[in-house]
């Protein structure tokens, strides 16, 4: 039996019936009762949120940290990928261990890296023994860009190779013919021919940093600075619960991830255009 686009969306109709139900509902209800809040004479949870630097520092620093990482993981992923043009017998390993390394996130990546340059950490324990790492902490800012960056950017290398081998070799052996250096043939037609693909991969990357929740919990716990832990600890709570709260916050996430995806995919098109 031929699969048809018909067939496609009837056989996951039922799953993606599930996903909306189980995605959109809460959410949806729960921003019908904030925007009623909100509307009515009494306090109003989005005033309260643009006057605490709290959160506003979790939302700043989630920008940053998330905008860092994309940007570590999209030039390494790039140079990894273009390296393995001149190496193609090494696409099909360094497919698989990025692959591996994309989804080597959360728990397991936070316990390593605890392992590793944790404060008893076994690098942190001979550096420090030399005197270096002395002002080292694993759950602040720079600990959380490491941790970040780890699964960046194998999934940046994973985006990036099939763009980099559309990439014909004959622009690149006309480039140096006419007496192109390779740093001006990759300044004026390699990166804005792969341009677009950068921009996308780029989008992809900052939504990915920014949704994180598991890495940073796991090394930071509450405590963590990023958004997504701060929406988890206002569900919990850890003295009561804060539903509008949570509900506000994770209104600012969708609609900071919907406006970097729509914004990348718009821009790819001019791009291609």
């Amino acid at each position: 039996m031929q699969l048809t686009p018909v067939r496609a969306w009837l056989a996951a109709g039922p799953l993606l019936a599930l996903c909306a139900t189980a995605l959109l509902l809460p959410l949806g209800w729960r921003s019908l009762e904030l925007l009623r809040a909100c509307l009515g004479p009494g306090a109003c949870v989005l005033r309260e949120l643009a006057a605490d630097r709290f959160y506003l520092d979790a939302i700043a620093r989630t920008l940053a940290l998330s905008a860092a990482s994309s940007a570590l993981g999209l030039v390494l992923g790039l140079g990894a990928a273009l390296h393995l043009l001149a190496r193609p017998r090494w696409s099909r390993p360094v497919a698989v261990l990025a692959g591996l390394g994309a989804n080597f996130a959360g728990v397991p990546l936070a316990l390593a890296l605890t392992l590793l340059l944790g404060s008893q950490g076994v690098l942190t324990t001979l550096a420090r023994a030399h005197g270096l790492l002395q002002g080292w902490d694993l759950a602040g800012d720079a600990g959380l860009l490491l941790a970040f960056t780890c699964f960046q950017v194998p999934l940046a290398v994973v985006l990036l190779m099939a763009p980099v081998k559309l990439l014909d070799p004959a622009l690149a052996e006309a480039a140096a013919t006419l007496g192109a250096s390779p740093g001006r043939f990759w300044r004026r037609v390699g990166l804005p021919l792969l341009a677009p693909s950068l921009v996308e991969a780029a989008s992809l990357l900052f939504a990915n940093a920014a949704a994180a929740y598991a890495t940073p919990f796991a090394l930071a716990g509450t405590a963590s600075p990023v958004l997504a832990v701060r929406i988890a600890s206002a569900v919990s709570g850890d003295i009561f619960a804060q539903p509008e709260l949570a509900t506000a916050l994770s209104l600012v996430l969708g609609l900071l991830l919907l406006a970097v995806i729509a914004g990348g995919r718009w821009l790819s098109r001019r791009l291609k255009s």
